[in-house]
């Protein structure tokens, strides 16, 4: 929908055939002195320029999102692939272990019948007995036959043997199966999940190139300079950030809290309907119970950490480094970073590529939309250092510092 927008807002713009008139209908320099000689023609042209300016943002936060969902879509099938790739390991160790037990019987089988023939004890019933397992028609043999005892008890555990391998080997075979079918879904997510990866940096492209260029001639027809209008626009992509994560964040805290009370509502449910005087368990031995990290209000958001194709480094380590190094472009003491650090462990662990499954939320500072990043650089998706950046200049803008984001989070469970 953002796409067709995007293309509808550049149509309009004035055809020219100067030489200086970028490609795709953005606004040449000459427009913009055309459009300066008079009030309505300069609204018109600052209009345009704004609705360009909004259209590439726009267009990169979707792919930017479309990128992270598709990656998150890809991790999902690679840990499906995982344990299907497990199930046949031990399958497969499962089948081997059964047919050597059944090889060993066998073999145990026909010392005996050996032993027997060379004392002269073996008579008919025994050699129908090695018969039938030598050719693994023992599943119907009539263990009367046998005399021997011993050969009796070696015959029903070969009996058990081959049946477990056959049924192991049954199993087995559909693991396999399934887990070619994986195979071929994990491959087609990861190459949709690169594709997006390649769309976002296309589009994150577009708007670098362009960008610069289209608040210059803004701010020429608005009488201001470049950096007031990049710094005026920054801010208005922070203020809708911070009001998208604040809506969208609520409504995954009020979603967590229905599922916890359905869950409560079950468990009652349940209890209610044990029986009146159930026999006392025997207690058992009380486990110990680690000291929380922080004063976090409640379960901390459920993340999961995606394998992002195209390098994406998750070292909580090296990111907490390097926003310590940080604090002192914003003015901040270090005494800010432990209220940092409590912030954004719960929030995400320090994962650059955490994924809040009921927001959407990504990275780090959990961005919302993820898309957000992308005013910190192109490299977002995969880069702590982009994340650390944008996700300080966030809190900057809207709390002042991380410890009252972090008295923020600590009240209202978000920030």
């Amino acid at each position: 929908m953002l796409a067709i927008a995007l293309a509808s807002s550049v149509s309009v713009l004035p055809a020219t055939a100067d030489d200086d008139a970028p490609p795709g209908g953005y606004p040449s320099w000459q427009d913009v002195q055309n459009a300066k000689q008079s009030e309505a023609g300069k609204a018109a042209e600052i209009a345009k320029i704004d609705d360009l300016l909004g259209g590439l943002q726009s267009q990169a936060e979707v792919l930017g999102n479309a990128a992270v969902k598709s990656a998150a879509e890809y991790a999902v099938a690679e840990s499906a692939l995982q344990v299907a790739s497990s199930k046949v390991d031990v399958l497969t160790a499962q089948t081997a272990r059964a047919n050597a037990e059944l090889g060993q019987y066998r073999r145990e089988i026909g010392a005996l019948a050996a032993q027997s023939y060379k004392t002269g004890g073996t008579n008919m019933g025994f050699f129908v007995a090695l018969d039938a397992v030598q050719t693994n028609s023992i599943q119907g043999l009539n263990i009367v036959q046998i005399v021997s005892d011993k050969t009796a008890a070696l015959v029903n555990k070969s009996a058990a043997a081959e049946k477990a391998s056959r049924a192991f080997a049954e199993q087995e075979q559909a693991a396999k199966a399934e887990r070619e079918r994986l195979s071929g879904e994990a491959k087609a997510k990861l190459e949709a999940a690169q594709s997006a990866q390649q769309a976002m940096a296309r589009q994150i492209a577009a708007q670098q190139q362009h960008s610069q260029e289209l608040t210059a001639q803004l701010a020429s027809l608005k009488g201001t300079t470049a950096a007031v209008e990049d710094e005026y626009r920054q801010g208005q992509a922070a203020l809708a950030a911070y009001e998208a994560a604040q809506a969208a964040k609520r409504a995954a805290a009020e979603e967590q809290a229905r599922r916890q009370a359905e869950a409560a509502k079950a468990a009652a449910l349940a209890a209610a309907q044990l029986p009146a005087n159930p026999a006392p368990a025997a207690p058992a031995p009380a486990a110990p119970v680690a000291p929380a990290p922080g004063p976090t209000p409640g379960p901390p958001p459920v993340v999961v950490a995606p394998s992002i194709p195209g390098g994406a480094v998750n070292d909580p380590a090296g990111a907490k480094s390097y926003a310590a190094g940080r604090l002192s472009a914003f003015d901040w003491g270090q005494d800010q970073f432990q209220c940092l650090a409590q912030l954004w462990t719960k929030e995400s662990n320090w994962l650059t590529t955490a994924t809040n499954p009921y927001s959407g939320a990504y990275g780090i500072a959990q961005a919302l939309p993820p898309g957000k990043y992308a005013t910190a650089g192109s490299d977002w998706l995969t880069s702590y250092r982009t994340q650390v950046n944008w996700g300080l200049s966030y809190i900057a803008d809207r709390y002042g510092s991380p410890c009252a984001a972090w008295s923020h989070s600590v009240a209202t469970n978000w920030y």
